[in-house]
């Protein structure tokens, strides 16, 4: 296959994988309002911790279903990729779960997509070049377009403990991303990487969820509602195993900014979600998770994202 030809078909793989984790933040979100009452009087972070630990143990016994053994047998640089990738990636979930819960969605959802402009600033600091005049216009877009979606107050915006917080998840979630493309693991097997990654993160979470536990109880009564274990058996496939698989392989073929303003479009995609999902969810459940509506705002500010992504594909930047 040809270079142009794989670039082509990890652009549509990856599409595909922002289409799948855009939907899937309704089922995360519903997850968490089904668990608060099982875990009430605990702390924001054993509630994060807890809801991540079984989404990512799930993700490695679906690995282990689909690829057998084999799967299980890393090499050194496997391990080595497994390993940072679970620590950004755990860091990154932490803070960003537990800062969303000190401030407001708009403003995390602003400042979560900071990564986008992290992700070139960071190659331009390795390779020691100034970043494209069509890099910064690409960010200025998505972000510009992120701050419309999430309808901004900038009279009212500030860095607290929160705000702190989620934009430093970002740094963790944008060396994630760079990793995946980086020559000394160009040869892994990412089924193997992925695995080893989803493992190291679930002791991660479990270790966490001990530690701050209140009422020990609470680490095991969540599992007596079988609606929240169908949400975690459907994160997990759709929200971690599935979505990592796909992107630890296919990434290699794109360059990191590409990939980065590709999954910007997951807050597109989690508000059209939000638009009819949360009340079937609701009634199912019997969770207070309201549809938002299709507004002005959510055309406005996915027209801007999406035209950072056409802005980044022709005029295309030195693979990284």
């Amino acid at each position: 296959m040809s270079a142009s030809s794989q670039h082509t078909r990890a652009l549509a793989v990856l599409a595909g994988v922002t289409v799948i984790t855009g939907m899937s933040f309704v089922l995360f979100k519903a997850s968490v309002l089904t668990q608060l009452p099982f875990n009430a009087g605990e702390s924001s972070w054993f509630v994060a911790a807890s809801n991540l630990a079984p989404r990512f143990i799930l993700g490695v016994l679906c690995l282990v279903g689909l690829f057998r053994g084999r799967v299980l047998r890393l090499t050194r640089t496997e391990w080595a990729q497994a390993g940072f990738m679970a620590v950004t990636s755990f860091c990154g979930c932490m803070l960003q779960t537990d800062g969303l819960q000190r401030t407001s969605a708009a403003t995390t959802a602003f400042l979560t997509q900071f990564y986008v402009i992290l992700i070139p600033l960071w190659w331009a600091i390795v390779h020691r070049k100034r970043p494209t005049v069509t890099v910064l216009l690409a960010g200025l877009l998505v972000l510009s377009g992120v701050a419309v979606l999430a309808r901004v107050d900038w009279q009212t915006f500030r860095v607290g403990r929160g705000e702190a917080e989620v934009l430093m998840s970002t740094l963790f979630f944008s060396l994630l991303l760079c990793s995946l493309n980086w020559p000394a693991f160009a040869k892994n097997r990412a089924e193997c990487s992925t695995m080893g990654m989803f493992l190291i993160e679930g002791v991660l979470f479990a270790v966490v969820s001990v530690a701050t536990v209140r009422e020990p109880g609470h680490l095991l009564t969540p599992y007596a509602s079988p609606a929240w274990l169908v949400l975690m058996v459907l994160a997990a496939v759709l929200g971690s195993a599935g979505p990592f698989l796909l992107m630890n392989y296919w990434q290699r073929f794109i360059t990191t900014t590409e990939a980065g303003l590709l999954y910007s479009f997951c807050p597109v995609l989690a508000a059209l979600t939000e638009t009819f999902l949360p009340a079937p969810l609701s009634r199912w459940i019997g969770i207070d998770y309201a549809n938002q509506p299709l507004t002005v705002s959510l055309i406005a500010g996915g027209a801007l994202i999406l035209g950072a992504n056409i802005v980044i594909q022709l005029w295309p930047q030195e693979k990284t």
